[in-house]
This record gives C-alpha cells, structure tokens and sequence, in this order.
C-alpha cells in the first residue's frame, strides 16, 4: 500500500493505492439481501481509496480478469480480492464505468448528504490533471472582504494576478472554484476559512467572473478556493 497525491495542488487530495489479485466481482443491490453468483473472476488490478473535502472515492481498474457474467455499466458492483502480501480486501461496491478495452469500476459519495453517490472512472482519478479541470484562465483576482468600520462593510483585496475557473472531478455535485497561481492571500485566508467571494476576469471574453460562499482548501501556490455543498 502507498499513499500518494495527484493534481496540481501538493497535498489536496491523498489516496492508498493496493494491487489486488484474484479478485471476484459481485453483483451489488445496496438494501436488498440476496445470494449472488460472480460476474468475474481471478482478476488483478489497481484498487484505489482516498478523500476529498467530505468525499470519499473508490476506483479499481482490472489490467486482466476472467468474465463469467456480463456486467452492466452503471450497475452497481462488490469485490473481493487479496493484497501482493495475502491479505484479503473487500472493496466499497463500485459502479461499472467502463467496460472495453478493461473494465473499470468507480463510485464517489458526498458524506454531507444522506445516500448521495455517484460513478467515478479511475481515469478521471487518475489523469495527469489530478482532480481539478481547468475551464477558463482567468487574470486580475480579487476577493471581497467584509471590514467592521469600514463606510460599507466592504473592501477589496488582489490575492493574484492569474488563475483558472475550475471544478473538481470527485466530488457529487461537481464544485467549482477558484485556482490562484502565486496567490497573496490576506492572513484572514488560512485553509478553512469560509464564505470567500472571488471576482475575477476571463482572459478569452473579458467578462467578469464571480463567486461566493468559497472555503479555502489549499493556502499554498497554487491556493485553491472552492465550493463545498
């Protein structure tokens, strides 16, 4: 097992990596007690757990196996396999997500909403990117403070002069935020910190880009400013 991080903010998301073998792949009805035949069988493949802001995901992509059954994208899966060391593993029931050219098997749950899971493909956990897509580059960052005293309560502050819109990729529903490359972030920003507004400018339009209720996740360069339902 191996812990590690993906994406481009150093320590924004950590995750164990184990290699299974002889895995079997189960049929999975979540509330519904029922015996089961396996739909594969003597596989191996990379099976990965980690945590993002209240999230917890679980990949496993198979480089071999042998099918025994069909299995069904978007049906829901349970495996168990064993570690390189003997040790058996019961994996968290995964959602088929791909099936050619290899089966792949993912699932995602928002833990601050009851019963909220999602798919999630082990490519998209595992891309060069990590978990952040980048949308649109932004320039001129600005975030909105409130000042006790100040005439209205209000006042700006540049905390970057580049960034991107971005959303997460393993969170349910998908975050958007702010990414900030070599960020000035004032002391009232360590991560945590809630209720950031963010007004930016889009370098392809020039529009003006805002968001609000921010919490920041990463005070490092680059910060990350993002939604957190």
């Amino acid at each position: 097992m191996r812990q590690t991080s993906v994406g481009n903010v150093t320590d924004l998301i950590s995750f164990n990596v184990q290699h299974l073998l002889e895995v079997s792949v189960f049929p999975f009805y979540r509330g519904i007690p029922i015996e089961v035949e396996p739909i594969l069988t003597n596989g191996n493949g990379a099976y990965v757990s980690g945590q993002l802001m209240g999230h917890s995901f679980h990949t496993l992509a198979f480089d071999n196996a042998d099918e025994v059954g069909d299995p069904e994208i978007g049906c829901s899966y349970s495996c168990i396999g064993r570690t390189e060391q003997g040790e058996q593993v019961h994996t968290h029931w995964l959602y088929c997500t791909d099936k050619r050219p290899s089966l792949h098997f993912g699932v995602v749950r928002n833990w601050a909403r009851q019963n909220t899971y999602a798919p999630l493909s082990p490519l998209l956990a595992a891309e060069e990117n990590g978990v952040l897509v980048k949308l649109e580059e932004l320039f001129d960052l600005v975030a909105i403070l409130q000042i006790p005293g100040a005439v209205d309560g209000l006042t700006q502050v540049q905390i970057g002069h580049r960034g991107w819109l971005v959303m997460a990729k393993v969170t349910t529903p998908q975050s958007f935020g702010i990414l900030v490359e070599s960020p000035t972030l004032p002391p009232m920003f360590p991560e945590g910190a809630g209720a950031i507004a963010v007004s930016a400018k889009s370098k392809r339009t020039l529009q003006s880009v805002s968001l609000d209720g921010l919490t920041c996740v990463a005070a490092r360069d680059p910060a990350l400013l993002l939604k957190v339902d």
